[in-house]
């Protein structure tokens, strides 16, 4: 399939196969032209996943997590389901793209394997002359008669692996002590004040302030804004699904009510447990 020449670069969708398969599914794509971008003036939640390449002008991304990056042509966000995020031109630039959204099990096995990490969600790719091309021939291959769902998945999990490089990221070699309290402050709930936090240091192998000293030092927060951070990371996820109330939420996460679990979130995120259902939605 060809894609709009860069020259005459133009906003319109893409066509796509009526595809639905188990494991994953691409949910739309198109090419955008002077685009004003995402999340102004407030980030955004997107709810799903989607690529977005930069093939000319230039801008910023942000996110929640403080992540800031400049953009030129040729690199690649990664937008993930629950990150709050914003991205567009900046400085009288413009801003030409092509995205591609897509969800499905298999993304987020990738993203445990630590594929897609959130602590990187930009990159380059390659320019955006070959990155353009690489993609029309993407798609002209997915339009094949009869392509089956599963073949037209596994097809953008090999072009995503190209985009962003699909190899997980060599592991960091940790002292066994740091693994086990990440492990027990992760699993640790209401555990994680100060008392919970004096048995993981026990556990440790280490007094109170020894281990706050040194998991502060290696990680760069403190034991008990660490275990915070991981149930916040995990209340996103279960806000996507929409069958779970926030009592429900609170108590599977280890809050002590429902309130202390709107007031925690909405502190931690900027947005209340119900705003972020919201946004879900309307996105």
């Amino acid at each position: 399939m060809d894609l709009p020449a860069l020259s005459q670069w133009r906003t319109g969708l893409l066509p796509l196969p009526r595809l639905s398969g188990g494991i994953g599914e691409i949910t739309l794509a198109g090419t955008m032209a002077d685009s004003e971008g995402a999340g102004h003036p407030r980030m955004r939640v997107f709810g799903q996943w989607a690529l977005v390449y930069l093939v000319a002008g230039g801008g910023i991304y942000r996110d929640q997590r403080g992540f800031m990056q400049k953009m030129v042509p040729g690199d690649w966000i990664l937008v993930f389901p629950e990150l709050a995020h914003s991205y567009g031109p900046s400085g009288g630039d413009r801003w030409d793209e092509i995205y591609i959204c897509f969800r499905g099990p298999v993304f987020e096995a990738w993203r445990e394997a630590g594929v897609l990490d959130p602590a990187h969600p930009t990159g380059h790719w390659t320019r955006p002359e070959r990155g353009v091309r690489a993609l029309g021939n993407f798609f002209g291959k997915i339009h094949r008669r009869n392509i089956s769902p599963l073949k037209a998945v596994c097809l953008w999990q090999e072009m995503l692996a190209e985009i962003v490089g699909g190899t997980p990221k060599p592991a960091t070699v940790r002292d066994g002590w740091l693994g086990n309290a990440m492990d027990l402050l992760e699993d640790s709930g209401t555990e994680s004040g100060v008392t919970g936090l004096r048995r993981i240091a026990e556990a440790c192998g280490m007094n109170y302030e020894s281990f706050r000293k040194k998991f502060q030092g290696e990680v760069g927060m403190s034991p008990g804004r660490y275990a915070l951070s991981r149930r916040v990371e995990h209340a996103r996820r279960l806000l996507m699904l929409q069958s779970l109330t926030n009592a429900e939420i609170a108590g599977i996460l280890g809050f002590y009510d429902e309130f202390h679990f709107s007031k925690t979130f909405s502190r931690w995120t900027g947005t209340s447990p119900k705003e972020f259902r919201k946004q879900l939605r309307a996105d």
